[in-house]
């Protein structure tokens, strides 16, 4: 495949620490490698701290010790600052066009969306993570709000989760309205997920969904097998390196196409829509941070896709007269 490969490729962060069924023991320095990778190409960008928060967790340097330790190229991997730039966009530009009040996000990782989008106080955002990367995040938190003279909100809440145990999601949406809609995010998780874990993660989401007011569940994470044939050499290298850091193969969750997607979210009990990530993009600011052509983003426009899903109703048995 000539085109760039979907920025699913890697994601914010990988669950390989306990409570994710068939995950690797667990190490804390794994999951800072990798929740850097996606901090280092969001500072190209004009995302709210985006610079701020790749400085002050080091990314720069942990993507270099990938880079040198697998012989990589940055320069023939700067296309993916546009796809991170535009995976994070549009999901904010979808919460805010949905007038969404209050968000769950799964595995949020150094994000900072849920900072910025609660300033304004109009949106109560509660984000999820494991245990080790909640206190480097809330740290973080502390140190960006501290810069910025920013005081906490009691409308951003951050706290551990397991997305793939129930309970403990039901737990960190327990302050939420139960009245009102839910959005419920999730960004850079499902490609580290085993297909048993992607059907056990949307039966959660379903399920919670349910004890709302309705909402949506909005993801840019599925992905699809040709997508990842013939690659070019270096980005086949870097798929390499992040699985040999993260322990865990890429994209086992991936879909033969469409119609296998379109099956699964069907039997996973959700309406589903397909939105272009590149159009739901209000600006791009890493092409020319990084002088790249601005015909790049014409290509990618096929390839970038967010899924917004809604539960569809329950069954209920009508009973026969007899």
């Amino acid at each position: 495949m000539g085109s760039p490969a979907q920025p699913s490729e890697f994601g914010s962060r990988p669950p390989n620490l306990r409570g994710y069924p068939g995950a690797m023991p667990a190490d804390s320095s794994l999951i800072s490698v990798t929740a850097k990778i996606a901090a280092y190409y969001r500072q190209f960008s004009d995302i709210p701290f985006a610079q701020e928060v790749a400085k002050r967790i080091g990314a720069d340097a942990a993507f270099d010790q990938i880079l040198t330790e697998h012989g990589l190229n940055k320069e023939k991997l700067t296309f993916y600052a546009p796809m991170f730039e535009a995976r994070y966009k549009s999901l904010t530009q979808l919460i805010l066009q949905s007038g969404a009040s209050q968000v769950l996000e799964l595995a949020s990782g150094y994000s900072l969306r849920g900072l910025d989008l609660t300033r304004g106080g109009a949106i109560r955002y509660v984000e999820t993570d494991l245990p080790n990367v909640v206190a480097a995040k809330l740290t973080l938190l502390d140190d960006v709000r501290n810069a910025h003279g920013i005081p906490r909100s009691p409308q951003h809440v951050v706290t551990t989760a397991d997305a793939l145990d129930f309970d403990q999601v039901r737990a960190a949406a327990a302050g939420l309205d139960p009245s009102q809609p839910l959005t419920v995010l999730c960004e850079g998780l499902i490609m580290y997920l085993s297909k048993e874990q992607t059907e056990q993660l949307a039966a959660h989401v379903r399920r919670l969904l349910q004890a709302f007011a309705g909402g949506c569940w909005i993801t840019p994470d599925f992905t699809f097998k040709p997508d990842a044939r013939d690659l070019p050499p270096e980005r086949l290298r870097l798929r390499e390196a992040i699985t040999g850091v993260t322990q865990r193969q890429m994209d086992a969750s991936s879909f033969e196409d469409d119609q296998d997607l379109a099956t699964f979210l069907a039997g996973a009990g959700f309406n589903v829509q397909v939105r272009s990530q590149v159009d739901e993009t209000p600006s791009f600011s890493s092409i020319q941070a990084l002088g790249l052509s601005p015909t790049s983003i014409d290509r990618l426009r096929g390839l970038l896709r967010v899924w917004v899903m809604t539960a569809t109703p329950e069954r209920r048995s009508v009973p026969r007269r007899v």
